[in-house]
C-alpha cells in the first residue's frame, strides 16, 4: 500500500538523518541528493522525468532549486531547498512565494531535507494563513505520512495540494455516532507492565527498547535497538524457525542485507552499515527503532511465525 511504503521511506530517511547529519548540515547538494530527492520519489515524482520534475529551474524571475510540473508545461509547485538544519525564515519564505506570484506559480515549498513547509501562494491571506501543510521527518511517521501527501503527484499535478485524510480501517457506518475514523496506523495496545505486543509495536522517535520476550516466554535484557534486533534474529536461529535458506533477507533498501550469512563487503554490496554478529549471520544495527520494529515484523513472518507472540517493553 501507499502509506506502508512512505512510511518505511520516512523511517529510512529519519535513520540516514541521524547517521549523516553533521555531514548533511555541511552541503545542500547532499541534504538535496540524500534527503529530498528520495522524498519527492516516494511521493511519485520522477526526478529523472523533466516532463515532471526540473531542478535548477530557471525563468525571467531568476532560478529556483526544483520545478515540479503539473499537466500542462507550467510548473505546480516550487521548491526551495537548503541543507539540513538551515533556518527557514521569513525571508526564505518571501524569496520563494514572490518567485511564485511573479511566475504565476500556485504552490511554494521550502525545506531543509527534514522540515518542509507548503503555501497556497495566491490564497488571499496572510502568508501564515496561507501553509497548506507542514511536517518534520523526525516526528512519528504515521502523521508525517498524512501531511506530506500534500506533495502527492497524482494530486499535486492537477493542482490538489492539500495534506491526505486518515484513512478508515472499514466502511463508514449508518450510525452517524459510529463514524469516528481510525487512521490505519494506530496507537499501539499496551499490556500488562508495559509490554506492547511486536505486531502493533511503533516505536517513537528516541525511545529505547528495555527487553524482548520470546514465543516461549524467555525474557531478554536490552539496551538499544542494536540488541533488540539482533535477540530476534538470534532467537529465530536457535529456535530453527529461521535458517541460512531464507538468507539473505532485505527490505526497502537494495543495497544492505538486514540479515545475512556473509558481510556484505563480501557480497559486492555497501557495507557502511554497521553489523553485529549472530551465530555465523550478519544483522545490520544502523536502523532506527522504528525501522528495527518493522524488520523484525518481516523477518518473523518470513520465519511463518506471528510477530504478536512477541513483546516489547521499553525503558
Amino acid at each position: 500500500m501507499v502509506l506502508d511504503e512512505l512510511h518505511e521511506l520516512i523511517e529510512t530517511l529519519q535513520g540516514r538523518i541521524e547517521a549523516h547529519a553533521p555531514a548533511l548540515q555541511q552541503s545542500e547538494a547532499l541534504t538535496r541528493y540524500a534527503l529530498i530527492d528520495p522524498l519527492l520519489r516516494g511521493l511519485g515524482w520522477d526526478t529523472g522525468d523533466p516532463s515532471q520534475v526540473i531542478p535548477e529551474y530557471r525563468s525571467a524571475a531568476g532560478s529556483a532549486d526544483y520545478a515540479l510540473f503539473g499537466q500542462s508545461n507550467k510548473p505546480q509547485v516550487i521548491i526551495e531547498a537548503k541543507r539540513l538544519g538551515a533556518q527557514l525564515d521569513f525571508k526564505v519564505r518571501q524569496q520563494v512565494t514572490g518567485y511564485c506570484q511573479e511566475e504565476g506559480i500556485p504552490y511554494a515549498a521550502i525545506t531543509d531535507g527534514r522540515r518542509w513547509e507548503i503555501y497556497d501562494v495566491f490564497k488571499p491571506v496572510a502568508m501564515k494563513d496561507s501553509q497548506v501543510s507542514s511536517f518534520d521527518l523526525g516526528d512519528p511517521p504515521a502523521a508525517t505520512c498524512l501531511q506530506a501527501l500534500a506533495l502527492w503527484r497524482s494530486s499535486a499535478s492537477a493542482g490538489n495540494v492539500k495534506v491526505g485524510a486518515a484513512p478508515l480501517t472499514s466502511a463508514p457506518v449508518a450510525d452517524a455516532e459510529a463514524t469516528a475514523s481510525t487512521p490505519i496506523l494506530a496507537e499501539p495496545a499496551v499490556e500488562a507492565n508495559g509490554w506492547t505486543r511486536l505486531s502493533e509495536f511503533s516505536p517513537e522517535a528516541g525511545s529505547r527498547p528495555s527487553e524482548l520476550r520470546s514465543p516461549d516466554g524467555q525474557v531478554t535484557s536490552l539496551t538499544n535497538w542494536g540488541d533488540f534486533i539482533a535477540e530476534v534474529v538470534a532467537w529465530l536461529q536457535v529456535s530453527g524457525n529461521l535458517s541460512d535458506h531464507n538468507l539473505p533477507i532485505q527490505f526497502g533498501d537494495q543495497t544492505q542485507y538486514v540479515v545475512s550469512t556473509t558481510l556484505p563487503s563480501r557480497t559486492g554490496f555497501d557495507g557502511s552499515g554497521v553489523y553485529r554478529q549472530v551465530g555465523e549471520w550478519h544483522v545490520r544495527t544502523n536502523y532506527t527503532g522504528g525501522q528495527h520494529a518493522r524488520n523484525a515484523k518481516r523477518i518473523i513472518e518470513r520465519a511463518g511465525l506471528n510477530p504478536a507472540d512477541f513483546a516489547v517493553r521499553l525503558q
